[in-house]
């Protein structure tokens, strides 16, 4: 099967078939940016809309696709969360076309451990992690599930450790593997995660509650221990719906007022994620700085 299926907007690294969005004349092009890729990305990748499921159907119905690949919750375009039942439809449409799911965890591993792949109880053939497993030391980890691990094993021609393998110099090295091992005892346990996900909804009420007294028409998500604001009332149910509200002038109002009084945000957006080392404190300061520059923009 030639082709791999992303959604719109997202993200999995700078991989040269997912830098792909559906253009504003509804076909695949290359996203904006990006610079010189190797091969044209609508020769390989298929894309559609997230919480699209007939325009999923379609693309996946002349059974060339190898795999989907996706966020449960796309989280580059701002947090984009899955329409009830989209996750399942996305599931059932893999078993009908014979197509596999690989979920790509990396930013969404902040719903908890496990994921949302646990969260929400998700199936997928293969999940992918990285780096928040080894706490900023470069490290990526991929699981399959049983009956995928068996198809693996089952050819007997392939060569699984050198031509057809997963690894290289930096594979498995020794500073990546213990970091990841301190990570996953001391760092990313049940007990950090319910104090980080109570801080997230602190940080995300907070936020709301701003944006309520004050009739400012943006709108705040929240997953697990991550939350970020869009400027928009409403949730975007896609990531052209939320690419389509940016606004970098904003961006870089707020990440510059935030900064002068003490407060890093993430520098490509809007973004918050609480960690075991973040306060109440932390986010009630985050709380007041945001409603002085909104009280600057709105009056």
């Amino acid at each position: 099967r030639p082709y791999v299926l992303v959604f719109s907007h997202c993200y999995h690294g700078t991989v040269d078939e997912t830098v792909i969005i559906v253009g504003p004349d509804g076909r695949p092009m290359a996203k904006p940016g990006n610079v010189g890729p190797q091969v044209d990305p609508t020769l390989t990748t298929k894309v559609v809309e997230f919480n699209d499921g007939e325009a999923l159907r379609q693309a996946l119905a002349p059974r060339d696709v190898a795999c989907v690949l996706m966020e449960p919750a796309m989280t580059n375009i701002g947090i984009v969360p899955p329409a009830e039942g989209f996750l399942e439809q996305v599931r059932e449409l893999c078993d009908e076309t014979d197509t596999l799911l690989v979920i790509d965890e990396t930013h969404t591993i902040s719903a908890g451990p496990g994921g949302c792949t646990r969260a929400w109880n998700l199936k997928p053939d293969v999940v992918t992690l990285g780096k928040a497993l080894a706490s900023g030391v470069p490290i990526g980890a991929y699981g399959v599930s049983a009956s995928f691990a068996e198809r693996i094993l089952a050819d007997k021609e392939a060569d699984l450790v050198d031509q057809g393998g997963v690894g290289g110099t930096l594979a498995g090295n020794a500073l990546s593997m213990a970091a990841a091992r301190a990570t996953l005892q001391h760092v990313l346990t049940d007990e950090a995660f319910a104090h980080m996900i109570d801080l997230a909804t602190r940080y995300t009420e907070g936020v709301r509650t701003v944006l309520a007294e004050r009739d400012v028409p943006w709108t705040i998500v929240q997953l697990g221990a991550r939350a970020e604001y869009r400027y928009c009332r409403r949730t975007p149910r896609n990531g052209g719906e939320s690419a389509a509200v940016a606004d970098p002038q904003l961006d870089e109002y707020l990440h510059l007022y935030m900064a002068n009084r003490g407060i890093l945000m993430t520098p490509f957006h809007n973004m918050a994620l609480m960690c075991p080392a973040t306060s109440e404190a932390d986010v009630d300061r985050h709380t007041e700085v945001f409603a002085e520059a909104i009280g600057e923009l709105y009056g």
